[in-house]
């Protein structure tokens, strides 16, 4: 099942431009992950988009003004149905030296 959650002190580090149904990147619709200590929230802003996670083989559809948050290193594709507006917010783990 997947789960919202991101650990406790995770720190912001930038967002995607906002996509829609034609401008989201093929990389984005294919098998893909983040980096070991990236997160990402999907926020949906319009529309509804099909996201799969592929490590547990379970699908959300996301609507309009919802997200899912993206764990480093989960294989995970996006499909868009029909007009979509969506970005990507990443987030690092902070440095465990400090």
């Amino acid at each position: 099942m997947m789960d919202d959650a991101m650990p406790p002190g995770v720190i912001p580090s930038g967002s995607t431009p906002v996509f829609t149904e034609l401008t989201l990147p093929d990389g984005l619709r294919k098998e893909h992950k983040l980096a070991e200590g990236t997160w990402g929230v999907l926020r949906v802003l319009e529309g509804t988009i099909r996201f799969t996670d592929l490590q547990t083989d379970e699908e959300r559809v996301i609507g309009s003004q919802d997200g899912v948050t993206i764990r480093p290193g989960a294989l995970h594709q996006v499909a868009t149905e029909g007009p979509v507006q969506l970005r990507i917010d990443f987030y690092r783990e902070p440095d465990p030296q400090g």
